[in-house]
């Protein structure tokens, strides 16, 4: 049996995504709450047109963040292929302890660079 409802006891996945333009070119995207396989089309659709810009650096600031499954994993990766076809740049701002360690056991640190601040990120 199917309910709109979400199960007693479980909260329903929210994500929360704001973006800033820092300067031209440069944007800061900042993702809170619960990044899943409900709330990751909403980061890629704002990810997405930004990344497909030759020439912009996106900034997402995943601090805010409190869960990270393979489908928020796989919306990260989509905005890092983008950048390899397009040239614009995708960073990672202090992602929470659980994105961090999930960044880690899939090796995707290795592509997706992470820096403490926003202006710790090259330009």
């Amino acid at each position: 049996m199917s309910t709109d409802q979400p199960a007693r006891g479980r909260e329903q996945a929210s994500l929360e995504v704001r973006v800033r333009t820092l300067a031209a070119e440069r944007h800061l995207v900042t993702a809170a709450g619960t990044l899943d396989i409900r709330t990751a089309p909403q980061l890629s659709d704002v990810l997405q047109p930004l990344l497909e810009a030759d020439g912009h650096t996106v900034l997402a600031d995943l601090s805010g963040v409190t869960f990270l499954d393979s489908t928020g994993l796989t919306c990260l990766i989509a905005g890092y292929r983008t950048t390899r076809i397009t040239g614009a740049r995708l960073a990672l701002i202090a992602p929470s302890e659980r994105v961090r360690h999930m960044l880690a056991l899939t090796g995707t640190d290795q592509v997706l660079r992470s820096y403490p601040t926003t202006e710790a990120a090259p330009g």
